[in-house]
C-alpha cells in the first residue's frame, strides 16, 4: 500500500487506494490476508457501515516511463 488519496479539489465522492503490487496473484494473496485479518475486516465492515465505501473499482496499472 502506497497510500490513501482522498480528494483536494473537484469532486468529493471519489478517492483511491494506491497499492505496487507485482502481479494479481500478488495482489489476491494480499486481499486473502486482509480478509482473514481480524482488524482488517473490523477497519472494511465499520468502513462499508458508516458509507465510507459506496462503490469500489479495480484497475490495475503498468508504469510506463518515470
Amino acid at each position: 500500500m502506497i497510500g490513501y488519496f482522498a480528494p483536494h479539489e473537484g469532486s468529493a465522492t471519489l478517492a483511491y487506494g494506491v497499492y505496487n503490487i507485482e502481479n494479481l496473484a500478488a495482489y489476491e494473496a494480499y486481499r486473502a490476508r486482509l480478509a482473514a485479518d481480524a482488524q482488517g475486516r473490523e477497519n472494511y465492515e465499520f468502513a462499508q457501515r458508516e458509507r465510507f465505501i459506496l462503490r469500489e473499482d479495480r484497475t490495475f496499472l503498468k508504469l510506463c516511463a518515470k
